[in-house]
C-alpha cells in the first residue's frame, strides 16, 4: 500500500495575467447583464456595448499597471469593470481608487485587505451594497458613492470597540459623500466616526437623521440638499459638532427646524432655499452668530427679518425684564460690598466654596457626557456592565423596559412627586434669574436664552406628559436611546439639586452608574 505524503503542496498562486484572462472571458460571457445595468445609469455606456471585448482588454491593462508597487492610484473611468478580478491583494499598496461609469455591480469582501487605501470613490455604477469588510479600511480618509441609485444602505458596523475598548473601523474617515443614491437612513455606528468633518447626502431619499450626528466632535459641513423625504431636522441637544455649514436646500418636505438651533454657535451658513413646506422658523434662530448667512424661501423672508431685528430692537417686555435684572444686580452689588466689609477671610472662604461648586458641576457634566456616549453606543449605563439594549446585540435576561431597572424605576416614581417638581421648578427659576446682565439687544437675547434654558431644565425628567396629559415615560416603556437619554437628563438634574442643597440626598439617593473606563475617558476626548 502506497503511503500518502504527510504534507500536501499548496497550489501555486496563478499569475495575474492568467487571472485577468479568465476575468475577461467571464465578463464577456456575462456582458448582457452588466451592460444593461450600466446603461440605465451611465449614458455613454453605448461606447462599451459596441466593442465589449476590446473595452475589457483596455480595463485589464489598467488593472495590470496598478499592481506595480510604484503606482499609488487606480482610476478606471468609462471602461467596463462589472466586478474586480480575483487576487485583490495585489492592490494592497494603493492609496486612491476611483471607479466611475464601469458597470460595477459589487465589491468583494477582500476589498477590506486594501489597508493602505485613503480615498475610495464609486461614481455612476449599479452597485447595490457595500461589503461589511469596508470597515477594515482604517486608513480611509474619504469615501464617496455618487450616482449609485441602487445603493440603499451602508454596512451596519462602520466602527466598533474591540475588547480593549479601542475603536476599530473607519476611525480616520473625514469625508463621507452619498449623493444621488438610494440611502434612506444612516447606521447608528456613524456616530463613532469621530474624525468626520464633512457629510454630504444630496439628492437621496434620506428620510430621517438622528440627533447624535451633532455629537461628532469635528463635523463642520452637513449637506442634505435635495433630500425630499426628510421631514424634520433633529434636535441639536448636547451639541459638540463645530458645524459651520448646513445645506438643506430643496428639502421640499422639510416641515420643522429644532427650537434649540441656536446651540449651533459656530454656524456660518444655513441654506433653507426650496424648503417650501417649512412651516415656521424657530424663534431662537436670531441667536445664531451675527455673521451667519441664513437663506430662506421668499415667503419666510419677512419672518426671518422680523426675528433678526430682535438683535437691535428690544421690545418693551424685554426691556422691562432687563430693568428688573439690573435692579437685582444693584441689590446684589450692595450685598457684596457689605460682605466684603466682613473681612478677607470670609471672601477667601466664599471663593473656595465657589471653586468647589464649579469642580462639582464639571464632574456632573463629564459624567453625563460619558453616560450619553454609552447610550449612543447602544449600551445601558444604569445596569451592571452596561449591556447592549438593542435586540440584535442584547443578551438574554437583559432588561427591556424602563421599570425593570431599579434606578430608573426609582426616578420614574420620583418624577411624579410634588416635592421633586417643586424643587426642579425652583432650580429652573433660579437659573433664569442668574442670566448675564447686559443692555439693549443683548439683554433681549439673554432673556430668550434664559427662557430656553429654563424650559429645557423643567423638562429634564421622566415625568413629562403628552398633549393628552398622559405620562410619556412609564415602567413599561421600551429601553431605547431616546428613553435612556431622558433618564440621563434626570440623573443630572438630581445631582444638581443635591449640589445646591446636600440635604436633598435624603430624598434623592445616589444612583449606581456603570461606566467602563474607556468610555469615561472618551467623554472628555471625543
Amino acid at each position: 500500500m502506497q503511503r500518502q505524503p504527510l504534507l500536501q503542496r499548496s497550489e501555486p498562486i496563478r499569475s495575474y495575467a492568467h487571472v485577468l484572462s479568465q476575468w475577461r472571458q467571464q465578463c464577456e460571457a456575462e456582458s448582457s447583464s452588466w451592460l444593461g445595468a450600466s446603461s440605465s445609469i451611465y449614458a455613454p455606456a453605448h461606447r462599451i456595448e459596441s466593442h465589449p471585448r476590446f473595452a475589457l482588454q483596455a480595463t485589464a491593462r489598467v488593472l495590470a499597471r496598478a499592481t506595480s508597487p510604484n503606482v499609488t492610484s487606480l482610476d478606471i473611468e468609462y471602461l467596463p469593470l462589472p466586478r474586480l478580478p480575483e487576487q485583490t491583494f495585489r492592490f494592497s499598496h494603493l492609496q486612491n481608487m476611483t471607479i466611475k461609469g464601469t458597470g460595477l455591480m459589487e465589491l468583494p469582501e477582500s476589498i477590506g485587505d486594501l489597508t493602505s487605501l485613503r480615498t475610495l470613490k464609486l461614481d455612476a455604477n449599479p452597485i447595490s451594497a457595500l461589503p461589511a469588510s469596508i470597515s477594515r479600511l482604517k486608513q480611509l480618509r474619504a469615501l464617496s458613492v455618487i450616482s449609485c441609485p441602487d445603493l440603499s444602505e451602508l454596512p451596519e458596523d462602520l466602527a466598533v470597540r474591540n475588547a480593549s475598548g479601542e475603536r476599530e473601523g473607519l476611525v480616520n474617515l473625514q469625508k463621507l459623500e452619498l449623493s444621488n443614491t438610494g440611502i434612506r437612513s444612516l447606521p447608528p455606528s456613524l456616530r463613532r466616526l469621530k474624525e468626520l468633518k464633512e457629510i454630504k447626502i444630496a439628492n437621496s431619499p434620506l428620510a430621517e437623521l438622528d440627533s447624535s450626528i451633532h455629537g461628532l466632535p469635528k463635523l463642520e459641513q452637513l449637506d442634505l440638499s435635495g433630500c425630499t423625504e426628510l421631514r424634520e431636522y433633529p434636535l441639536i441637544s448636547q451639541a459638540r459638532a463645530p458645524l459651520k455649514k448646513i445645506i438643506l436646500r430643496d428639502c421640499s418636505n422639510l416641515r420643522s427646524l429644532p427650537d434649540d438651533i441656536h446651540k449651533l454657535s459656530q454656524l456660518q451658513k444655513l441654506d433653507l432655499r426650496g424648503c417650501d413646506n417649512l412651516q415656521r422658523l424657530p424663534v431662537s434662530i436670531f441667536r445664531l452668530p451675527a455673521d451667519c448667512t441664513i437663506l430662506v424661501p421668499p415667503r419666510l423672508q419677512p419672518e426671518l427679518d422680523r426675528l433678526l431685528s430682535i438683535r437691535s430692537e428690544p421690545t418693551s417686555a424685554l426691556a422691562a425684564w432687563a430693568a428688573r435684572v439690573a435692579q437685582a444686580a444693584q441689590a446684589a452689588r450692595v450685598a457684596r460690598v457689605a460682605q466684603e466689609a466682613t473681612g478677607a477671610s470670609s471672601s477667601a472662604a466664599t471663593s473656595s466654596r465657589r471653586e468647589t461648586q464649579q469642580q462639582a458641576r464639571k464632574r456632573i457634566d463629564d459624567t453625563a457626557y460619558a453616560l450619553l456616549d454609552l447610550v449612543m453606543e447602544d449600551r445601558n449605563p444604569f445596569v451592571a456592565d452596561a449591556p447592549f439594549f438593542i435586540p440584535e446585540k442584547r443578551c438574554p435576561g437583559t432588561p427591556t423596559m424602563l421599570g425593570e431597572v431599579s434606578s430608573i424605576a426609582m426616578m420614574l416614581s420620583e418624577s411624579k412627586t410634588t416635592e421633586f417638581i417643586e424643587k426642579l421648578d425652583g432650580m429652573a427659576q433660579r437659573l433664569r434669574e442668574r442670566a448675564p446682565i447686559r443692555s439693549g439687544a443683548e439683554a433681549q437675547g439673554d432673556y430668550l436664552a434664559a427662557t430656553n434654558d429654563w424650559l429645557a431644565l423643567k423638562n429634564s425628567h421622566l415625568g413629562i406628559r403628552d398633549g393628552n396629559n398622559k405620562n410619556i415615560f412609564r415602567g413599561d416603556s421600551e429601553i431605547n436611546a431616546v428613553n435612556l437619554s431622558k433618564a440621563v437628563q434626570m440623573w443630572k438634574v438630581r445631582e444638581m439639586l443635591v449640589l445646591e442643597d446636600p440635604r436633598d440626598r435624603e430624598h434623592f439617593p445616589e444612583i449606581a452608574l456603570h461606566i467602563p473606563d474607556a468610555a469615561h475617558q472618551d467623554s472628555g476626548n471625543d
